[in-house]
């Protein structure tokens, strides 16, 4: 009997494999029914059946369903091997990414502590299985702005790999990746450089030249320069970056879009805004096709897009993009969300240009408003405010109030990022 269940978890894996969903869903689901009936509910069999199928509703955008099968997967495994088995490991791992692919970030922490508990009492500290759920732990810290958080994850990941596998391999870069990154906005900015370009050697040698890893390094080495002041030392890159990835990923595909927006940014560095809108278009365009005309993801273009209208001095425009911004971040993420505060100060910003004082101001305060009452976090972002605040009381006359901001941005320490207009990340 176990023969089988063996050839439809087969048939399931096999189809998945090609990327024939429909049949490798069909398949799938039908593993669940006969290792439930051959095995019972409590058998590994059951277990990977659960797994399989949450990996053919992931691979289908089927994010929910995925999730309940991982979830039933776990439970199988907990039942069977305990909850502090390997086995177990495995499966909150997959539901900590799963979590991470939906930027649930504080459902995934828990997990993979847990996950990293059991690594670390089944097999040990220096391991494979111990190094990836690190990484994806200093993957949140970073994402949280957790700098120094993330940082030792990053250096311990980078020892164990080190120990385990060749220094060519391509983990070891992505782990130099993210360290640079960190470098990059704690003010460290040579280490940030010669890391990305260890990476770009250690992809090249492994990946070789046409790899998306290789794209995707290429475009954070592209990125550093033109944070930096050096369009013209990216424009190599970002020009091979995008080739690869058009090749590999196809021309609709979100990273493409990245690279567009970084094009877009090169080109205003170097004077050229009529080259920069129309790369910032072409982003704007894939992203809203791919996730829609309400997903954060395409907030980067309208305001990228918006800050070439204002440095033209067309602020109706600007103000129509910075508006469909702000609307987007109210949507997904509510009224009282840190990047719907940007989105106000954005506004305000532009107002303030214009001289529409009076809507700059209640802009600016909405948005000091929702920093100030929210995570400590988001309040780092006060600074900026504050600042906009400032500078509008002084041109309002107001100079009591235009005193009280500018004493008051002394006392917080300036953040080390910020979404901003024109940003190339």
């Amino acid at each position: 009997m176990t023969d089988r269940w063996e050839e439809i978890n087969g048939r399931a894996i096999e189809h998945l494999r090609h990327a024939r969903h429909e049949e490798a869903l069909r398949d799938a689901l039908a593993a669940v029914d006969r290792a439930a009936g051959e095995f019972g509910e409590a058998h590994p069999n059951v277990a990977v059946s659960y797994h399989n199928l949450g990996e053919v509703h992931r691979h289908m955008g089927s994010r929910e369903l995925a999730g309940e099968a991982f979830a039933k997967s776990l439970a199988v495994y907990e039942k069977v091997h305990g909850p502090e088995s390997g086995e177990a490991a495995e499966a909150l791992v997959n539901l900590a990414t799963l979590d991470l692919e939906t930027g649930r970030l504080e459902q995934a922490e828990p997990r993979l502590r847990r996950a990293l508990a059991a690594v670390e009492k089944t097999e040990g500290p220096e391991g494979a299985a111990f190094a990836e759920i690190l990484f994806l732990l200093a993957e949140i810290h970073l994402a949280w702005g957790e700098y120094q958080a993330a940082e030792p994850l990053f250096n311990r990941v980078l020892d164990i790999l080190s120990d385990i596998l060749p220094g060519s391999h391509p983990q070891i870069a992505g782990a130099l990746e993210r360290l640079a990154e960190i470098h990059t906005v704690t003010g460290k900015p040579e280490r940030a450089e010669y890391l990305l370009k260890e990476a770009e050697k250690i992809y090249v040698e492994s990946l070789g030249e046409e790899h998306p890893d290789l794209a995707r390094c290429r475009n954070s080495l592209a990125e550093f320069y033109l944070n930096t002041g050096r369009p013209g030392t990216a424009a190599p890159l970002l020009e091979k970056s995008l080739k690869a990835r058009e090749k590999a990923l196809g021309g609709s595909h979100p990273a493409v879009a990245q690279s567009y927006n970084n094009l877009g940014v090169m080109h205003s560095l170097q004077g050229e805004p009529l080259l920069a809108l129309k790369q910032h278009g072409r982003a704007l365009a894939i992203r809203e096709k791919a996730f829609g005309p309400d997903h954060p993801a395409i907030t980067q273009s309208l305001d990228n897009l918006a800050a070439i209208h204002r440095e033209q001095g067309r602020f109706a425009e600007a103000e129509e993009y910075l508006k469909r911004s702000l609307a987007v971040w109210e949507k997904a993420q509510g009224p009282d969300h840190a990047a719907t505060a940007q989105g106000h100060h954005n506004l305000g910003a532009l107002y303030l240009l214009s001289g529409r004082y009076d809507e700059a101001e209640k802009a600016l305060l909405s948005s000091r408003r929702i920093l100030e009452s929210g995570p400590e976090t988001g309040r780092m972002y006060l600074l900026t405010v504050f600042e906009t605040l400032a500078n509008l009381y002084q041109k309002m006359g107001r100079t009591s109030e235009s005193s009280e901001y500018a004493a008051r941005i002394h006392k917080i320490r300036r953040p080390e990022q910020m979404r901003r207009q024109g940003s190339a990340s």
